[in-house]
C-alpha cells in the first residue's frame, strides 16, 4: 500500500545519507591520514612514498563511493518527483 511504499523510501533516503555521511567521515580520515604522513615524508625527509600512495588509492575510492552515494540519492529524489507527478495527475 501507498503509505508502507512512503515509509520504505524515507528508510531509503535516511540510509543513503548515513552512507554519505560515513563515507565522507572515512574520506576526512584520509585526508588527515595522508597529511601526516606528508609531514614526515617533509619533516624528517622520510621514504614514505608507499604508503602515500595508498593513501591516494584510498581517498581516490572513496571519492567515487561519495558520487555513487551522491548519484544514487538523485536517482531517488527523480524517481519520487515522477511518482508525485503522476499523482498530481490522476487527482487532476
Amino acid at each position: 500500500d501507498k503509505i508502507s511504499a512512503e515509509a520504505v523510501r524515507l528508510g531509503d533516503a535516511a540510509s543513503m545519507k548515513l552512507k554519505l555521511e560515513a563515507c565522507r567521515g572515512r574520506l576526512n580520515n584520509e585526508y588527515a591520514a595522508l597529511g601526516k604522513i606528508t609531514y614526515a615524508k617533509l619533516k624528517n625527509g622520510k621514504d614514505n612514498a608507499a604508503e602515500i600512495d595508498a593513501a591516494i588509492k584510498r581517498i581516490t575510492e572513496l571519492r567515487q563511493a561519495e558520487k555513487e552515494i551522491l548519484r544514487d540519492i538523485e536517482e531517488a529524489k527523480a524517481a519520487k518527483e515522477a511518482e508525485k507527478a503522476m499523482d498530481d495527475k490522476s487527482f487532476s
